[in-house]
């Protein structure tokens, strides 16, 4: 079938969990599996981490944790993402735990656990220098005051979310510092709380000081290292390839793709290959990028196109019916994102879903 495929090796991910749980010690692993588990595969990629004795999963839409529970998950799930009044009452059974990421947040649940009868368990999130979702950390102090005098809601756990943790060491510091602070009041006022967390994979991978009782890793394990350079402890578990579909001998002169961007040199054998855009092949390796085959690359030439990809098949060994490789475990993905000014995690979560997923067994 002339289709692209990522080929999902499930023993690979095993590994890279061994790795960070030998890493982070006795600290509780919340793997990060929104956005398609980072489009490797929601489903897949659970049941096997809950296997290797995950502890629970963490998700940025509430959609994606009714997802997990409806395919058998029963580990503990935090929702990162704000909650939807509409949708409170997916709390009510306490496998999700939800996000208080203001003083309006604790209210509602409040009023809603009130009115239900029902116990929500929450982790409080404290933006100690992001500058995204949770309670500005100047603030943090009070709603933990105010929480603490209503025990309608079962805080859990306190977290924030580092920045810069992959390139600015000093940046990270001054909101470890922060978080620290704040994580000291909560266990005097919030005598019920469990868990820390602000480590995501950089903090992972380049210091584990700052792993408390619990981490949240993503993109390392997938394999990838958010660093923009690959690390040998961890191994990308996917290999995206596609298969070639037409051979064609072209003369000197003769332009490849949309507005003539690549000509020919010399009179040339292209190679199409049954993956473009549409696939999630990035426009930014239009005559940039390469494909590998039996250990050689062909230059992607012309741009990107929504269903092909054509490459210069320099030594003519190309044949239709060969599969390329965009990325794999040998052709990594953060070396390719760096050279294409890239984000890995902007390459796999655009992957589609007419990509075949294949998975090898664990």
């Amino acid at each position: 079938m002339f289709q692209a495929e990522a080929i999902i090796n499930l023993r690979n991910l095993c590994k890279n969990y061994k790795f960070i749980k030998n890493t982070v010690y006795n600290s509780k692993i919340m793997a990060v599996v929104k956005a398609d588990a980072y489009g490797h595969g929601l489903i897949s990629i659970a049941k096997t981490l809950c296997n290797e004795g995950v502890y629970g999963f963490s998700v940025a839409l509430i959609s994606e944790a009714k997802e997990l529970i409806a395919h058998g998950i029963s580990n503990p799930i935090l929702h990162l993402g704000q909650f939807d009044v509409s949708e409170i009452d997916a709390y009510q059974t306490g496998q999700i735990r939800c996000t208080i990421n203001s003083i309006d947040d604790a209210k509602r649940l409040i009023e809603f656990s009130k009115e239900s009868s029902s116990e929500i368990n929450a982790h409080l999130k404290i933006d100690t220098g992001m500058g995204r979702m949770g309670l500005p950390y100047e603030y943090a102090e009070k709603l933990i005051y105010y929480l603490s005098d209503h025990n309608e809601i079962n805080i859990e756990g306190l977290y924030s979310h580092f920045s810069s943790a992959d390139t600015d060491n000093e940046y990270t510091d001054i909101q470890l510092k922060r978080f620290i602070k704040i994580k000291k009041i909560a266990e005097k006022r919030l005598p019920k709380i469990k868990y820390f967390h602000i480590s995501n994979s950089s903090a992972i991978i380049n210091d584990n000081k700052a792993t408390f009782n619990m981490v949240r890793p993503g993109l390392s394990l997938y394999g990838i290292s958010p660093i923009y350079e690959s690390n040998p402890k961890i191994i990308p578990i996917m290999e995206l390839k596609a298969p070639v579909v037409l051979i064609k001998n072209m003369k000197k002169g003769h332009h490849i793709g949309y507005h003539r961007t690549y000509q020919l040199e010399k009179e040339s054998s292209v190679a199409l290959i049954q993956a473009g855009y549409a696939d999630g092949i990035p426009t930014s390796f239009a005559n940039n990028g390469s494909v590998l085959y039996r250990g050689n690359k062909y230059p992607i030439i012309g741009k990107i196109s929504m269903d092909l990809t054509c490459v210069l098949n320099h030594n003519k060994k190309l044949k239709t019916g060969n599969k390329v490789t965009f990325w794999s475990s040998d052709y990594r993905l953060e070396d390719i994102a760096k050279n294409n000014k890239k984000n890995p995690y902007e390459i796999l979560t655009n992957i589609s879903k007419r990509v075949a997923r294949v998975y090898k067994k664990a």
